[in-house]
């Protein structure tokens, strides 16, 4: 029997692939992850010590800043506070030392009030610091007083304070209602008429409280009319013969005026009144020719015929 030959199969082990030098192997899924999750560990934790240390830095150069801008405040502060206190004790030097005491107190202007008066209302006296002294606030105290205008006070060194004034003028008296006032040339009302006030004024009469309450500024031009008046008369009139004792205003603002011993009352209307004034001289002087007397009344106010005069006797 002839036996069957077996075939026998030797087979070549398999020899793993070789693939270039320049190419990767690609991992298994499960290295691959492994390795994956390795990268990204390591990755976060790069990522969260390089921000840790750049803000680290930060903080230190922002501390450093501010510690640099801290000691330059505190050197401004420094100096700031120095000047102040050589400033203050060269200030106490100077307002305490005897050589900067007052002695000469100078006053100019000052006619109706001496000068130790003048002096005494500033709240300056002789051995007062001239540079304690308040300039303005003695300025202020002058002010006070009625018959002051314009005061200035001024200090020279080293120990002379100098006061100029200009003092207010006395043009009339002003009635209104029971009281006495003095104005100046310009009609304002500034003092009640006094007991050591100028005498032998003359008298304006016609206002009332009420509008020199409410209406100031039409007083004042009614008693500058008036002395408008006053003032064409004293150069144009007969003023020897017959001064002037009282000028009236009327509500309209119209004027009257008496003069002389006998009270002549000249109805003067309202302005102009230069030619009114030598109008009332020459009917004067005609009245006393042809009736041997002065006239009670003659009146220069009709403003239509202005060169009509009406006079009443006595």
């Amino acid at each position: 029997m002839i036996g069957r030959k077996r075939s026998s199969t030797t087979e070549e082990p398999s020899r793993p692939s070789v693939l270039p030098s320049n190419r990767r192997v690609a991992p298994a899924e499960g290295q691959a992850s492994a390795a994956s999750s390795r990268n990204a560990g390591n990755e976060g934790k790069g990522s969260t010590k390089k921000p840790r240390a750049g803000r680290l830095r930060s903080w230190a150069g922002g501390f450093r800043a501010r510690l640099s801008g801290l000691r330059a405040a505190a050197s401004i502060v420094f100096v700031v506070a120095s000047s102040i206190a050589l400033a203050w004790g060269i200030k106490q030097h100077v307002v305490s030392s005897p050589r900067f005491a007052v002695k000469t107190i100078r006053i100019d202007g000052a006619v109706r009030r001496s000068p130790e008066q003048i002096s005494e209302a500033a709240g300056l006296r002789v051995g007062m610091n001239v540079f304690s002294v308040d300039l303005e606030a003695a300025r202020n105290r002058l002010l006070l007083d009625p018959w002051v205008a314009t005061a200035q006070v001024e200090r020279q060194l080293p120990a002379t304070l100098t006061i100029t004034l200009t003092e207010r003028e006395a043009a009339a008296v002003v009635a209104v209602d029971a009281d006495l006032y003095l104005c100046t040339p310009e009609g304002e009302l500034f003092k009640k008429l006094e007991a050591d006030d100028p005498i032998g004024l003359i008298v304006i009469t016609g206002l009332t409280s009420s509008l020199v309450a409410n209406d100031r500024k039409l007083a004042v031009s009614r008693v500058r009319s008036a002395l408008e008046l006053m003032a064409q008369y004293a150069s144009r009139g007969p003023v020897q013969q017959h001064p002037i004792q009282e000028i009236g205003i009327a509500d309209d603002g119209s004027l009257r005026m008496v003069v002389g011993r006998s009270a002549i009352t000249l109805e003067m209307g309202r302005s102009p009144y230069p030619r009114k004034v030598l109008q009332a001289a020459r009917v004067i002087q005609e009245v006393q020719k042809k009736q041997k007397g002065d006239p009670a009344i003659v009146f220069l106010d009709n403003e239509a015929h202005p060169e009509r005069v009406v006079v009443r006797m006595r």
